[in-house]
């Protein structure tokens, strides 16, 4: 993003006020040394409430409450280039409608993030109410800072974890990503897991001396192509650690458990544009959202 964009506080009135005050720390922390104006934004959709759309008296009693909810958790932050929050009204029992409602505002604004947190729901609850998060990882055009009530505070954010699968569309996100890497001096951990090691193949693929060395000369190529990442990632002055995963786990819980250990403060993650790609994003960028105690900045690639 650049130095002086727009961001999107994307704000549940009547959600957890202690969620909505990490979101604000973690947006503090990633703005840091940017002018980025915040507008706080809520999209009142009464299905939520299962209120009925129709009776206009309460829909203005619905805004009222939102609106003094919205004051309520946005009046004393000491967040700097926070402006007044703005309310947009969707008269639709339909999540999807909201997310749309709320990406057209998203262009109006000339938005180049929206931060977000998460009620990490699971289960039936989830089926129920759907997430407003989850539809927006899957459709928004602008990146996304999303925060799930688990993650810790940092004051700074000095390790950024990015997985990639060493395609193009992951070089072009990585090189999207220098600026704010150097903007907070935060080191980067390239992070790869060789796909095809599973916990149900991993037994047979070691049993075949051929297929390992075949294995070992491929890792050897994705070490090489990583480095290359890094040699030019040092030219902008910025950090990078290499690390290749070879342990039978899922792509999900393997970006999980090692930005852990890495403690990284963000994870980055990115998508190419597209129906297939959108599925992948769906499958582990969702599973990463439930489940990290690590903020997401997630973001699609064309």
């Amino acid at each position: 993003m650049t130095r002086n964009s727009n961001t999107l506080w994307a704000i549940d009135p009547f959600a957890d006020k202690r969620t909505q005050l990490k979101v604000a720390g973690h947006l503090k922390a990633f703005l840091m040394g940017s002018q980025s104006p915040i507008e706080p934004t809520s999209v009142l959709n009464p299905g939520e409430l299962r209120l009925p759309p129709s009776d206009e008296d309460v829909r203005t009693r619905f805004q009222l409450a939102a609106k003094k909810a919205l004051d309520k958790i946005t009046q004393g932050l000491k967040l700097p280039n926070l402006m007044k929050p703005s309310m947009v009204y969707c008269d639709k029992y339909s999540q999807r409608k909201s997310v749309e409602m709320f990406l057209d505002f998203a262009k109006e604004r000339k938005a180049e993030l929206i931060a977000l947190g998460t009620h990490s729901r699971t289960g039936v609850e989830r089926w129920l109410f759907g997430s407003f998060a989850e539809t927006l990882v899957l459709f928004s055009p602008v990146p996304l800072l999303i925060v799930n009530p688990k993650v810790h505070l940092p004051k700074k954010i000095k390790t950024v974890f990015f997985p990639t699968d060493l395609s193009d569309y992951s070089k072009k996100g990585l090189e999207k990503l220098i600026p704010t890497l150097q903007r907070l001096k935060a080191k980067v951990i390239l992070y790869h897991k060789m796909d095809y090691v599973l916990p149900e193949t991993y037994s047979m693929i070691y049993r075949s001396d051929l297929y390992e060395k075949y294995l070992k000369d491929d890792e050897n190529r994705r070490l090489k192509s990583l480095e290359e990442w890094a040699k030019k990632l040092k030219s902008h002055g910025v950090t990078a650690q290499i690390v290749i995963d070879d342990k039978p786990s899922f792509i999900p819980k393997s970006i999980v458990k090692s930005a852990k250990q890495h403690k990284s403060n963000l994870i980055a993650l990115v998508s190419h544009t597209g129906p297939a790609s959108a599925a992948l994003l769906g499958s582990i960028t969702r599973q990463v959202v439930r489940t990290s105690d690590c903020p997401i900045w997630s973001w699609h690639i064309r």
